[in-house]
């Protein structure tokens, strides 16, 4: 079986076994956070002579046209904070990720493609940043969904990861399970989900990434200091030693252009 193969069985061994979510009773911006969701990223390189705050202008047009067409799908643009990007290596210029139920992502599309106002948009986009799209699902492990609804401005962690040969789907969700189980009363963060990748993810990083959301930069730094002087390290140690291969986490600001009702 050749490497690529292979890493699709893998991906799709995980994808089965995760199933829906663990947060069974919680529902936000019209997703059902039972089931898997459906997460889109556009990873972003802008154009000669554009800028952030082109990008930031029509991600909030985009937003606009979202809830002018009634789409169930929420907007938010990120720019690098903390990324793995040097003077060799360069990072995105900014991320637009999409998020919502699975279906309200057919249905809005279809929506998005009969739109004038929507292909406007998409000129502009074209004309604004080089753009690669790319399509996942993803397990909300926790929410804080009143603290969701509070924020529009937000800190994402993201952290790609491999599962170690021999660790199989359901080792890697128990280690999940007891992780949060462990340590919910250091949980600083509003928000975490797994993302798998689905769709023009040949190339993905990993396997899967782990996404914490955080509501302020305090809250980040919380996280910072229970790994740093809190003990939290050592289960860090144990995950990265035992069971995953991980790039390290790098750290986005976003910014909420549209959301639902929930």
């Amino acid at each position: 079986m050749n490497r690529l193969k292979k890493s699709i069985v893998v991906l799709v061994s995980f994808l089965a076994y995760y199933g829906g979510a663990d947060n069974h009773a919680s529902s936000y911006a019209g997703m059902d956070l039972s089931d898997r969701v459906g997460l889109q990223y556009e990873v972003c390189q802008l154009r000669e002579g554009k800028t952030l705050a082109d990008a930031n202008a029509l991600t909030e047009q985009a937003g606009r046209e979202f809830e002018r067409l009634g789409m169930d799908l929420g907007i938010i643009m990120l720019n690098p904070m903390f990324d793995h990007g040097d003077a060799n290596n360069l990072s995105a210029d900014y991320v637009i990720m999409v998020f919502g139920s699975i279906p309200a992502f057919g249905s809005g599309w279809d929506l998005w493609g009969q739109s004038k106002n929507a292909q406007e948009v998409m000129s502009l986009r074209a004309e604004t940043g080089d753009c690669h799209f790319k399509f996942n699902h993803a397990v909300m492990k926790y929410a804080d969904v009143a603290a969701m609804e509070r924020s529009t401005d937000r800190l994402y962690e993201i952290n790609w990861c491999t599962a170690k040969p021999g660790i199989t789907p359901q080792q890697m969700k128990a280690k999940h399970d007891t992780w949060l189980d462990a340590n919910k009363s250091n949980f600083s963060s509003i928000a975490w989900s797994i993302i798998f990748p689905r769709l023009g993810q040949a190339n993905a990083p990993g396997q899967y990434a782990h996404m914490f959301v955080y509501n302020s930069a305090a809250a980040l730094m919380a996280n910072q200091e229970w790994l740093a002087n809190g003990g939290g390290w050592a289960g860090v140690q144990d995950y990265y030693n035992s069971y995953a291969d991980c790039s390290g986490p790098s750290v986005w600001t976003g910014k909420i252009a549209y959301r639902p009702s929930n």
